[in-house]
């Protein structure tokens, strides 16, 4: 393979790269969530872009070009597949914001102060004798030490979580804190990612159109899939991973949640797009 045709190569794969498409939003929406989030779906979408060069240099990939209703099929499956994970974003980015106005109305008040609550007994003693606010019974006082000899408890586990906090033991939780996002993790992702693009054919569609135009005469699989399904997927990659660092690089904008909220609900919807449009070419393939 002489330079030219690999650079050739190069030029194709990164124009495939930084086409807009349903890994590039599925990497942008688990982006959103965290940067091992987006990192798991980039990587899995790029290892699924090698597989399906290894298939194509197998033959397998043939099949659903020989196939109409394989092909037709399998883009039925890929099309539902890619509608839940749009759906699922659009429910996400609606939570958020819907919790929003709430959020902010909470954030007002100081992390030392918490909520609306009751004002914390004073600790210095006036009267010779106290009242204890939690053990309900008189106790005794120091006069010279100016504070109660009040008996002492544990706290509970709650209250330990709200001293962790940063807020006074016992007082209510904002009523408008903004709900726990869905947790996620780099194995979780990079399945998603992963099923995402294997379920779609024109991957593989692509790699059986790109071989005969960049693979020398005579060579072996090993060089399709090493050389040119590796350098196709490694700009994929390379690209998406640079999509996931960019949401990362601007997480002080993004931790506004109308900001992440609209985001997600644009890369949601767009997904739910692509998946629809995919079902119904998959459909009408079959009904055909």
């Amino acid at each position: 393979m002489t330079l030219s045709s690999y650079l050739g190569l190069l030029a194709v794969s990164a124009v495939l790269a930084v086409t807009p498409g349903q890994d590039t939003m599925l990497s942008l929406r688990n982006a959103l969530l965290s940067r091992r989030a987006g990192l798991g779906a980039a990587t899995g979408s790029s290892v699924a872009a090698l597989i399906w060069a290894a298939l194509a240099a197998t033959g397998l990939a043939a099949l659903f070009q020989a196939s109409p209703v394989a092909y037709e099929l399998l883009s039925l499956i890929g099309g539902l597949y890619v509608i839940f994970l749009g759906l699922r974003a659009v429910r996400s980015a609606r939570l958020t914001l819907r919790s929003h106005p709430r959020a902010r109305a909470g954030a007002r008040v100081p992390a030392l102060v918490g909520g609306h609550h009751d004002p914390q007994p004073s600790a210095v003693a006036t009267d010779p004798v106290t009242t204890d606010p939690v053990a309900t019974r008189p106790v005794a006082t120091h006069p010279s030490a100016g504070v109660t000899d009040a008996p002492k408890r544990d706290l509970s586990d709650a209250e330990q979580s709200d001293g962790a906090r940063g807020t006074l033991p016992g007082t209510p939780r904002p009523a408008g804190r903004r709900p726990r996002r869905e947790t996620t993790s780099f194995r979780s992702t990079f399945l998603i990612g992963l099923a995402s693009c294997m379920t779609n054919p024109k991957v593989g569609l692509f790699f059986l159109a790109l071989f005969p135009q960049f693979t020398p005469v005579g060579a072996s699989p090993a060089f399709a899939i090493g050389v040119l399904g590796g350098t196709v997927a490694a700009s994929m990659w390379l690209y998406l991973i640079g999509v996931v660092l960019l949401v990362d690089a601007a997480n002080t904008w993004l931790s506004n949640p109308v900001v992440t909220g609209r985001i997600e609900l644009g890369s949601g919807l767009t997904l739910a797009g692509l998946g629809i449009y995919l079902s119904v070419s998959g459909v009408l393939g079959l009904l055909s």
